[in-house]
């Protein structure tokens, strides 16, 4: 009897055993998205390998995220940072790419200047050669005077003749001239353009900069969003918020807190007001395009928070800012 009892306990047990060996492990729908959002951007090779570092810190967080026996909460922490971290790498890699867009464009400049260049030599030896045409004038004396003992009827027609060849060679001369003056005004022209694309881009990078902190996510802006001086927003600068709209609207249910910065020329009172109504300024208009005001705070911070020195120009310059946070908590 025992013997029987003992039997069936021991294969109650192999069953049981079994039933867990192929029972599926919990599958995490966030965790799935966040693998397939690594990937994706990893297969992009034209923009991940110009941040290999950035990826390597976004595979860290995912495997983070991955590991076995986190708790809810801490599962949705690390998933969150994860998602961050790619964000961030992405960010990243456009910064690099428009970058290597700026030096094309730059490259693709002193190529067009140069060949302006080659073609006012090539203008200046035609004028050269014309010289020497017209110097030519002297041994054309000697042949005029042999045509003196020529009859008046083939004076006449010789007279004709050189006329009309000159016409046709001052006509070829003007069209030349008229041609090369159009070749210059484009090439010029197409320097112009791709110069404006340069600093247009270059424009861009220095308006926005992404960063992550203990806060949350920090989207700094740069003085280019104002004209010295003034709290109103340039035309300009609201086609270019439109970066920061996209973000603020893929983290909705995150608090928004926009800080405005000043340097530190003039009183404090005055730069405390300046960076207030900046802050306000974005505020508005992050929520003329849609974003919900109960999420923002706008604060002016003055100059207390300086992220250079105010000894020069350029540092001046960074400090003069406008952050955009998504809080963590």
């Amino acid at each position: 009897m025992q013997t029987t009892v003992r039997i069936t306990l021991t294969a109650l047990i192999i069953a049981a055993l079994a039933a867990c060996a192929v029972q599926p492990p919990r599958e995490n729908a966030a965790l799935r998205n966040l693998n397939n959002d690594l990937e994706e951007f990893r297969a992009n090779t034209e923009l991940s390998e110009r941040v290999p570092l950035a990826v390597s810190d976004a595979e860290r967080a995912v495997r983070a995220a991955s590991a076995e026996g986190l708790s809810e909460a801490e599962l949705s922490h690390r998933i969150n940072l994860a998602a961050k971290r790619i964000e961030i790498a992405r960010a990243e890699a456009f910064r690099a790419q428009a970058r290597e867009q700026i030096d094309a464009v730059e490259a693709e400049r002193t190529e067009l200047l140069l060949r302006a260049s080659r073609l006012e030599v090539e203008q200046a030896r035609r004028e050269a050669e014309r010289a020497l045409m017209q110097s030519q004038a002297a041994t054309e004396e000697a042949e005029r005077t042999r045509l003196e003992a020529m009859t008046a009827e083939e004076l006449r027609e010789e007279a004709a003749r050189r006329e009309q060849q000159a016409r046709e060679e001052a006509e070829a001369a003007r069209r030349l001239a008229e041609a090369q003056a159009s070749e210059i005004e484009l090439a010029r022209r197409e320097a112009e353009l791709a110069t404006e694309a340069a600093e247009s881009m270059r424009r861009r990078l220095d308006y926005l900069e992404l960063r992550e902190t203990d806060r949350g996510v920090v989207v700094t802006l740069g003085d280019v969003l104002f004209a010295s001086g003034e709290t109103t927003l340039q035309p300009e600068a609201r086609n270019q918020l439109g970066d920061v709209v996209k973000l603020v609207e893929g983290e909705p249910e995150k608090q928004i807190r926009i800080e405005g910065h000043t340097d530190s020329t003039g009183s404090s009172a005055a730069n405390m007001r300046i960076s207030r109504l900046r802050a306000e300024a974005v505020r508005d208009a992050l929520v003329e395009e849609g974003i919900d005001a109960s999420r923002i705070q706008a604060v002016g911070m003055g100059e207390d928070f300086p992220i250079a020195s105010n000894e020069s120009a350029e540092g001046r310059r960074k400090n003069r800012r406008v952050d955009v946070i998504l809080l963590n908590d």
